[in-house]
């Protein structure tokens, strides 16, 4: 099982990773979603929001923007990152489970990143 979190806001994927208060969990078998929580952090560091995410067991993020030191962060603690993605949260899944997530329109503005 794999578990992939996805910084949300209502129901799209949060522009900024740094500043987000909910982070939707979903957990991948077999390139199927089988569950989906939810986690909040809202009011915690960055430092704390490093432990939430590496105690939840996240392999993978999938996010806007986040900032270099975010982004190092999460190198330090082995979880991979796909950032620069925009879009609706469902949409966005079934993107990545069919490995369509390079797409233009998942894509932020601006952003032209090989996932």
């Amino acid at each position: 099982m794999v578990r992939v979190a996805i910084p949300i806001f209502r129901s799209r994927v949060s522009p900024v990773f740094d500043s987000c208060t909910r982070v939707l969990l979903i957990d991948i078998e077999h390139n199927q979603e089988i569950e989906r929580s939810e986690i909040y952090l809202d009011k915690l560091s960055l430092t704390k929001r490093m432990a939430v995410l590496q105690k939840s067991k996240v392999k993978t993020i999938i996010c806007g923007g986040i900032s270099d030191m975010l982004q190092n962060m999460l190198r330090g603690i082995n979880i991979c990152l796909i950032s620069g993605i925009a879009g609706e949260v469902d949409q966005v899944v079934s993107a990545y489970l069919s490995e369509r997530l390079n797409e233009p329109r998942f894509l932020m503005p601006g952003f032209n990143v090989n996932h």
